[in-house]
């Protein structure tokens, strides 16, 4: 029984992804350096680079959320992983501008379609019972994964010469074929649509209607990735050896702190919350990260020793963060729309999250520029808040609750 359960097909699908974002963690950290260090790419060349893919990514999300592209989940999810796989061969042979602008292309469209694609996959092969437990479970493999896979490169690195890095990128994107397998394999499994799932297949909701459904979702989304991801991501390290005076280091440990607690704190997290309304669950995320930034700014300026602890617990609290936001975001997006809408949603909703990533930092930078780790701290410990509370609004206004939301597309 143990071993059927193991070979289900969304656990093979969500095995490949995980063995995809392991190779990834073993380009990832290195990408900026390698591209900085290329002749005729350089600093600017990084910068195009990372632009390029955000457009790229953004651009593919708006084409799917307005229509214009029309693809189903597996053709949309292996179109996604071809591009991955040509942008990442591309990576490791860069030496302009122009060939950094084309592999971004590759590897912006190629996770704008994977991202896309991949959570209606995973939907249509689980009950709605098991949504929390399945996307928690995706999460935590995706992060350990990456956080793996960035090891296993560190410690390369150490042994072997900097030649090995374009190494990385071949293999990351070779990583990610077994991931076309197996959303080529699921086919078989994706039962067959009913007959009112066929008539909104061919009467998609209008763009209109589709953004007044997903728009509380949507700002969620935005603001989870303005004001917690992407600055744990970029503001974080910035401010903790910048403002707080931490040593390097540290940057490293909180890395590493945040997916343990992510991997052992998830499924405990998951089962506290299974009976729980999803936004009951987005609630407690977006208190524990507001709870960790307002820990971080209250010890900015503490005794190092203190500094370093206040650092600790924001992590550990934004970790736990993560666990609540991971196994209540999708399962309440997909509440929100029928099936047949998921795509367009889904493609919608991760357009929302590449703004905040491209947006974010500046967001922090900004914060930042006050010279007090404080400001940026309870700076976004406010923003998180006051966007929330507007979501939260906007939903009550609305009646885009999941029983109302079905009233509205009737």
């Amino acid at each position: 029984m143990f071993l059927t359960r193991r070979l289900r097909p969304v656990d093979s699908l969500i095995g490949a992804h995980g063995l995809s974002s392991f190779c990834l963690g073993l380009a990832l950290p290195y990408t900026a350096i390698y591209l900085a260090d290329q002749p005729g790419v350089g600093t600017g060349g990084v910068a195009l680079f990372y632009a390029s893919s955000g457009i790229a990514n953004l651009v593919v999300a708006l084409l799917l959320s307005t229509g214009i592209l029309k693809l189903g989940r597996v053709p949309l999810g292996v179109l996604g992983t071809l591009l991955w796989l040509a942008g990442y061969l591309g990576v490791s042979a860069i030496g302009s501008h122009l060939s950094a602008v084309a592999s971004a292309i590759g590897v912006g469209a190629g996770q704008g379609c994977i991202m896309a694609a991949i959570i209606p996959l995973i939907n249509v092969l689980i009950t709605p019972e098991e949504r929390r437990q399945v996307f928690a479970r995706r999460y935590a493999v995706l992060n350990a994964t990456l956080a793996l896979g960035s090891l296993v490169s560190g410690l390369l690195t150490v042994v072997l010469p900097r030649s090995v890095i374009p190494y990385f990128f071949v293999v990351n994107a070779v990583g990610v074929l077994p991931l076309t397998v197996a959303i080529i394999a699921v086919r078989r499994h994706l039962p067959a649509p009913t007959k009112e799932e066929q008539e909104s297949e061919a009467a998609p909701l209008p763009l209109l209607g589709l953004w007044k459904v997903m728009l509380p979702v949507a700002l969620f989304q935005l603001a989870a990735s303005l004001f917690a991801f992407s600055q744990f991501d970029a503001t974080a390290p910035l401010i903790t050896t910048g403002l707080m005076d931490m040593p390097l280091f540290m940057v490293s440990l909180m890395l590493f702190l945040v997916v343990t607690v992510i991997v052992f704190c998830q499924r405990p997290m998951t089962r506290r919350l299974e009976e729980k309304p999803e936004m009951t669950g987005l609630h407690i995320a977006v208190a524990l990260w507001v709870a960790g930034y307002v820990v971080a700014g209250l010890f900015a300026f503490a005794p190092f020793g203190l500094r370093m602890a206040g650092l600790l617990v924001y992590v550990v609290l934004f970790g736990l963060g993560e666990c609540a936001y991971s196994c209540s975001f999708h399962p309440w997006l997909i509440s929100v729309v029928p099936d047949s809408e998921l795509t367009r949603a889904n493609a919608l909703v991760n357009s929302m999250m590449g703004v905040g990533k491209f947006a974010g930092p500046s967001v922090g930078i900004g914060l930042a520029l006050s010279g007090n780790a404080t400001v940026v701290w309870l700076g976004l410990a406010a923003s998180c808040t006051v966007v929330t509370v507007l979501t939260r609004l906007l939903m009550n206004r609305r009646g885009t609750a999941a029983p109302a939301v079905s009233e509205q597309l009737q």
